[in-house]
């Protein structure tokens, strides 16, 4: 950081400039040592899980002795628990993965279309069942774009799921894309409840939970990991919303050029 050195007050005008420099490697060792602690714990706890699981689908198939309908609830609880837990696990090794540059993309080229089309396919049956409407406004002539494509469906895939979750019954959630310049800007927009300024400040933070969530909607980790999937595309993630008229989420994607002045393509390291 560099500070301008005045004369005086009757000298308003700098005559240098004093340099300061801040040691920050402490800091990056202790970020480092954090993401490192969570990725062993995160691979310690995944082996019991598994036990775990296998065990309790091993009881609800009756396997080694029939169950009465208490027992039968219970076990089906405790299933759904221990699937929200693999997917708490799943979270954080993925964010971890992300912002320490080891996890791995592999970029293709694909039409904003076809990538929006097979991402909303499987929510269809739900928002249907739900009586919310689903509008695919993406044009058919937009320029491919460069994604990895896996990741990016999990974007969308998180985006969507809020969307649903948020809009109720007769309303609707819209996606659409349009070109700008060397990108293209993709839009989830609903009718939901909407969110309040407090609430967008801290969004896109990790372990944030907006006020009367429902404890089964996650720890908080869902938009974190697509923020940090987006910028390691190259691109930009936003939101603006207003209290009891809906959100719109969008994000950007760089237009099919040359991949690796894009995406990150760096090796997973276990």
């Amino acid at each position: 950081m560099a500070v301008p050195i005045p004369v005086g007050p009757e000298r308003p005008e700098p005559t240098g400039a004093a340099l300061i420099l801040k040691d920050i490697t402490q800091v990056h060792e202790q970020q480092e040592m954090k993401r490192d602690v969570v990725s062993i714990v995160s691979h310690q706890l995944k082996t019991p899980l598994t036990s775990i699981r296998m065990s309790i689908h091993l009881l609800l198939e009756e396997r080694i002795g029939s169950l009465n309908e208490k027992q039968v609830e219970l076990l089906m609880a405790a299933r759904d628990e221990s699937e929200r837990l693999v997917g708490i696990l799943s979270d954080l090794l993925d964010i971890n993965r992300i912002e320490s540059g080891k996890s791995s993309f592999a970029p293709e080229t694909v039409t904003p279309r076809a990538l929006v089309r097979d991402s909303v396919e499987p929510y269809l049956v739900d928002a249907k069942d739900k009586g919310v409407t689903v509008v695919n406004e993406v044009p058919e002539d937009l320029p491919e774009v460069m994604a990895d494509i896996g990741k990016i469906r999990h974007v969308f895939a998180n985006l969507l799921s809020n969307a649903f979750r948020f809009t109720g019954p007769g309303g609707s959630v819209t996606i659409s894309a349009e070109q700008k310049q060397d990108q293209v800007v993709f839009r989830i927009e609903d009718t939901g409840k909407g969110m309040s300024e407090e609430e967008l400040k801290h969004l896109f933070e990790r372990f944030y939970r907006a006020p009367g969530q429902d404890e089964k909607s996650g720890v908080g980790l869902g938009l974190a990991i697509v923020k940090e999937i987006v910028r390691a595309h190259g691109g930009d993630v936003g939101v603006e919303s207003i209290v009891g008229q809906g959100s719109i989420f969008q994000f950007t994607l760089p237009l099919q050029t040359d991949p690796e002045k894009n995406i990150s393509t760096k090796p997973v390291e276990e």
